[in-house]
């Protein structure tokens, strides 16, 4: 086990608010003064960070003082990694470092309050993790632009469902496809893309705050709501959480499905899609077995239909539901 890693995440980090990735990628090699000057860091400190970016691959050091790019800094330099430690570095470490003396501190019971998890002290809040993220800009931009890679791959069972055939004949003025909590609306700019035949509406859902800032998508309705509240959009042929009801506890996930039972009839579907520690440690909730899925599904009227795993590697799937 390397115990060094929460290190090489800190030092990736720096590497990226200082450029250093970007500029030996592009620019070519560096000397310490040469990147001191660009950097504005003191050139000790500066020397003693980028020595240990060398000293595990981060960057070569072909000579004293002199810094040049190899395969991992480039791939460092991309946006996409950028995203990535900015991430896990602002919204996961915190979490983790607190996590075994919150544990303890509980006697590693069950934790199911949201306002009681390691995330309050981690960030020294006493507001929930939505809450909370609403007011801190940088965290909640590197969640989104994170959450935008995430919903690229996990897309991809939109391929394993039938929607083209599924939806024939239905009214072009009625909703198809409504995504419930679906941040800036990645899905269903997807939903759009896969499947530009279906001219029925497709409807993102999120609270105002989160919408605000939503993509531009030709073909795609922008609603303010709260999936706690009563679900607006009535008798669409498909709701769609994803990767929604891990954030939240059993009563609460009840909850949120009953507002959208409300709006189902016997013909709708429902799709769940679902870091467990992570869930734990932010949210005071899990990932779900296949019969806990089933127990919360039918505490609430519904049942499962049909589940499919489109990613057997990293165990993604995605859970058709109907009113039982």
């Amino acid at each position: 086990m390397r115990m060094t890693v929460p290190l090489q995440t800190s030092a990736a980090r720096i590497g990226h608010d200082l450029e250093i990735f970007q500029t030996l990628a592009v620019s070519g090699p560096k000397t310490l003064e040469q990147l001191q000057k660009q950097t504005n860091a003191h050139p000790l400190t500066l020397g003693r960070l980028l020595r240990y970016m060398a000293s595990v691959g981060m960057i070569d050091e072909p000579n004293t003082n002199l810094f040049a790019a190899n395969k991992k800094c480039k791939n460092l330099a991309n946006a996409s990694a950028v995203t990535i430690v900015t991430h896990f570095f602002e919204n996961c470490s915190p979490l983790f470092q607190e996590m075994p003396a919150f544990l303890s501190s509980k006697k590693y019971g069950d934790i199911t309050d949201g306002k009681d998890t390691v995330f309050q002290p981690a960030y020294g809040t006493h507001l929930d993790t939505y809450s909370w993220f609403a007011q801190n800009e940088i965290n909640k931009d590197a969640l989104i632009k994170y959450m935008a890679m995430e919903q690229s791959v996990r897309g991809r069972w939109l391929d394993q469902y039938p929607f083209e055939r599924e939806s024939q004949g239905l009214d072009a003025d009625k909703p198809v496809f409504v995504d419930v909590g679906g941040n800036v609306g990645h899905y269903c700019a997807l939903f759009r893309t896969r499947f530009p035949n279906i001219p029925d509406r497709v409807i993102l859902q999120d609270l105002q705050s989160t919408v605000a800032h939503a993509m531009q998508t030709p073909g795609v309705e922008v609603m303010g709501h709260d999936f706690f509240q009563d679900q607006p959009t009535k008798g669409s042929k498909y709701y769609h959480l994803g990767w929604i009801l891990h954030n939240w506890n059993d009563a609460k996930s009840a909850d949120i499905l009953r507002q959208i039972k409300s709006a189902m009839n016997a013909q709708f579907r429902l799709f769940l899609a679902s870091l467990d520690l992570v869930m734990l440690g932010a949210c005071g909730s899990r990932e779900r077995t296949v019969k806990e899925w089933e127990e919360l599904l039918g505490d609430v009227g519904l049942a499962i239909k049909e589940r499919i795993m489109y990613n057997h590697e990293l165990c993604h799937g995605i859970i058709c539901a109907t009113l039982a």
